[in-house]
């Protein structure tokens, strides 16, 4: 009878042991699999629209020249620099585009990279600008962020890495995304047709 304990314990002890070395094992590769998908990522998106016909945009991007820290404090005013640089949050309701209903395109702040379409934007009742999709496919580029409790979708202009904002899975078709944008991040072209009336 006392064998017969013995080698239970013994059995269930080996038994833990796999389980609990298959478990981080699984883990790890869980964690690992997650980590390639957040670096090697590119866009999270299924639906994007068609790119631009722009050669110049395209060229621009090649001959970009990043502003020093210096310049973009003398540039941009403090909630600016600190959504684009620091990566902080502007306040809900009170920033210059959540209500914006005008026709144009949202470009960078700091590297005046056409980021946005008024058509993609959408009333999403969170207080800041939001949009279903980006104006072309390599306009912003993606990261993980995690300042909060839970891994977000940072996103960032993709020519000068400026802040922008986070996007999120609750928006509207076709995506299905909300690209939730800080006001401070972005500059308003008005389209000529609306500007002239």
């Amino acid at each position: 009878m006392q064998i017969h304990s013995q080698h239970s314990g013994s059995f269930r002890t080996i038994t833990l042991s796999v389980i609990g070395a298959s478990g981080l094992l699984l883990g790890g590769l869980a964690l690992r699999a997650d980590e390639s998908r957040s670096r090697g990522s590119e866009s999270p998106l299924e639906v994007t629209q068609e790119k631009r016909a722009d050669d110049a945009e395209a060229s621009s991007d090649e001959d970009y020249v990043p502003a020093t820290k210096a310049e973009l404090r003398r540039r941009l005013n403090r909630i600016q620099y600190d959504v684009t640089q620091n990566a902080a949050t502007e306040p809900a309701f009170r920033n210059a585009y959540w209500n914006n209903k005008k026709t144009g395109e949202y470009h960078c702040i700091v590297c005046d990279k056409p980021l946005f379409d008024s058509k993609t934007k959408f009333k999403s009742g969170t207080g800041w600008p939001s949009f279903y999709l980006p104006i072309e496919k390599d306009a912003v580029g993606y990261k993980t962020d995690y300042k909060m409790i839970y891994p977000r979708t940072e996103v960032h202009c993709k020519r000068c890495k400026s802040h922008l904002g986070h996007l999120f899975d609750d928006g509207p078709a076709p995506t299905g995304k909300r690209f939730c944008m800080n006001s401070a991040s972005m500059k308003f072209i008005e389209a000529k047709s609306e500007s002239k009336k």
